[in-house]
């Protein structure tokens, strides 16, 4: 039983070594973004472009509430012939607030994008210039990309070394 404790004693202290040789660190990226003046001016761009999208949207459903109540009340005074076409123009007139929605969507996603990869590329680049000057091997985003890594030094890419051992 002792020599099994001091084996594993003697294994941790070998792995203790061995993982001092590397420094890890962290940050979080959304405390970071939550100060940074250009992302409340971008937030503001985007929250203006979500509210003209809403607005236009509003008024697409509030032209289908319309034409529905309309077509509702006087349907059974119309002729066949107006009453399918009155119901394809609702049909038409959904599906255009269909691909609106998803148009507008896809739109916003484009949009954040745009406005915020300058600032993550400056963030990005303030993380690499600290993790070199300060002997970081890895660093971890537990903000926003929660767990991701955000920063490696190179040279500890074993990825050669791996293809050699299958023979790649």
């Amino acid at each position: 039983m002792k020599i099994k404790y001091i084996t594993i004693t003697i294994c941790m202290f070998i792995s203790l070594i061995g993982y001092t040789q590397q420094l890890l660190g962290h940050i979080n990226s959304q405390e970071i973004i939550s100060i940074m003046p250009e992302a409340a001016t971008a937030q503001l761009e985007l929250q203006q472009e979500v509210e003209d999208l809403q607005e236009q949207g509003q008024m697409m459903a509030s032209e289908y509430e319309t034409q529905l109540k309309d077509f509702q009340i006087n349907q059974e005074n119309m002729s066949e012939a107006i009453r399918n076409d009155k119901l394809k123009s609702l049909q038409d007139l959904e599906e255009r607030i269909t691909l609106f929605q998803q148009s507008a969507q896809q739109s916003i996603q484009l949009k954040e994008a745009e406005l915020f990869e300058p600032i993550l590329t400056k963030i990005q680049n303030a993380i690499d210039q600290v993790s070199k000057e300060k002997g970081y091997s890895y660093v971890f985003d537990i903000g926003g990309n929660a767990g991701g890594l955000v920063y490696k030094n190179d040279t500890h890419d074993i990825t050669k070394m791996v293809k050699a051992k299958l023979n790649l």
